[in-house]
């Protein structure tokens, strides 16, 4: 029984890795088990409450929830199972006053003891983390956060308060000693966004998706990245303007979408 999770780090090419898994989906069903957040949407929601609020009761709810959607996969079947959400970290740092990682380990923990409750000496579990260097990730979030929320930080102080949670290695241990026997793996997204299927490519390596089936990938550009145009400068401006939520909403929505339709044009 071959089960890898992966976990996160958020803003680290997640997304582009989870909008190749829908695509191929039927091409990849004879050979993986694919989960994605729409499959088990009570467990990252709960993981992402524990990190923002936690506590015993919390995390008691996050791991009957992983025991919910682990139930649903059939142990005699002998495709490996791909769980992709970076929320089973919890919720994205910078967020509201979430500052770092400190909840993955135990949630992570949660994960594993309940799915070698479910799939005991035959479960082969690895961990996968997307990681990312610490100046761009930190960028990327605070757009992320720009875009979402009315976070009106510049990027410097930003950064500042974020140093921890960007120390991702610090947090690959923790979780590394918090699941163990569990394997942990990470690979940076600078290197494996130029591989044949770019960040999704770490994760068929760890599935041992065959050669043929990996040749008839289809491809994404990447998904969800910044706009080169100065926009989060301008949603930084917005934020801190005396707009409505509704209005500033529907302002950044427009934005966003010029932003998209230009660089399609371009």
């Amino acid at each position: 029984m071959r089960l890898v999770v992966h976990a996160g780090f958020h803003k680290t090419g997640t997304s582009s890795v989870q909008a190749m898994l829908r695509k191929n989906a039927t091409l990849l069903s004879p050979h993986l088990r694919i989960l994605l957040k729409a499959d088990f949407d009570g467990l990252a929601e709960a993981s992402r409450s524990f990190s923002l609020r936690p506590s015993e009761e919390a995390l008691t709810t996050a791991g009957g929830r992983a025991a919910r959607m682990l139930r649903r996969i059939d142990p005699a079947d002998p495709r490996p199972v791909l769980i992709s959400s970076e929320d089973l970290s919890g919720t994205l740092p910078g967020r509201r006053g979430l500052e770092g990682y400190d909840a993955a380990p135990l949630l992570l923990a949660g994960l594993a003891e309940q799915a070698r409750a479910r799939f005991g000496d035959a479960l082969e579990l690895t961990f996968y983390f997307s990681t990312r260097e610490a100046g761009a990730w930190l960028r990327s979030t605070w757009w992320q956060n720009l875009r979402s929320t009315r976070l009106q930080l510049s990027f410097e102080d930003y950064a500042a308060g974020l140093a921890t949670a960007a120390d991702m290695a610090r947090v690959l241990e923790e979780v590394a000693a918090a699941v163990a026997p569990a394997t942990v793996v990470s690979e940076r997204l600078e290197i494996s966004r130029d591989r044949p299927e770019g960040p999704l490519s770490p994760l068929l390596d760890l599935v041992a998706l065959p050669g043929e089936v990996r040749a008839r990938l289809v491809t994404l550009p990447p998904v969800n990245a910044e706009p080169d145009i100065g926009l989060a400068e301008v949603f930084l401006a917005l934020n801190r303007s005396g707009f409505s939520e509704e209005s500033l909403r529907e302002i950044k929505k427009k934005l966003r979408r010029i932003a998209n339709r230009d660089a399609e044009s371009g």
